[in-house]
């Protein structure tokens, strides 16, 4: 009978050490994974740094430079995002209530071929600048430093990005409460 609760004891203390091991792997991959996520910032240039010189096509065929643009509400999209989908109609709101701003532009682009993004452009024709790019290299994309999507961001009147973020919403909300 001592055996039996001498191995009781013993493969208890077992469990209850894989148990204390098991939880601290378990910490240690969701720490690991949180840091790994990329935040809001690293999606677009950070806020701070300044946008340089591009010139790009709208799909009305304007031509548009940063210098052209001044105080502008950015968006970048791509067709095959489940969260561009999600978040395009949050940003037509957003660019519909900052369209009473007459200094505030409003520039989308979709990378994409024109196929796939066309019901995009279609949600953001009467409330944004639409540029259409083949991929993240081209202009716009190299111009803001795309590395995901959805990109929001604000920049200035100079070319400086004011504030980036993953909610349109929160982006002009927070311009109004700084100005």
């Amino acid at each position: 009978m001592p055996f039996l609760i001498a191995a009781v004891v013993v493969l208890t203390v077992l469990c209850l050490l894989n148990l204390l091991l098991t939880f601290g792997i378990v910490r240690k991959l969701r720490a690991q994974r949180d840091h790994s996520r990329p935040g809001p910032a690293a999606l677009a240039l950070p806020v701070g740094s300044t946008a340089p010189n591009f010139s790009a096509v709208t799909t009305t065929g304007e031509t548009i430079t940063r210098e052209g643009l001044g105080e502008t509400l950015f968006g970048f999209f791509s067709p095959n995002c489940p969260a561009c989908t999600e978040r395009l109609p949050r940003f037509v709101e957003a660019a519909r209530r900052e369209s009473g701003r007459k200094a505030l532009a409003v520039l989308a682009v979709l990378h994409g071929d024109d196929a796939a993004t066309r019901a995009q452009a279609e949600a953001l024709r009467d409330v944004a600048r639409v540029v259409v790019e083949a991929s993240p290299r081209g202009p716009l994309g190299t111009a803001f430093a795309i590395t995901g999507y959805p990109a929001f961001g604000l920049i200035d009147a100079h070319g400086t990005v004011t504030a980036t973020g993953l909610d349109p919403e929160r982006l002009t909300a927070s311009a109004h409460s700084t100005t």
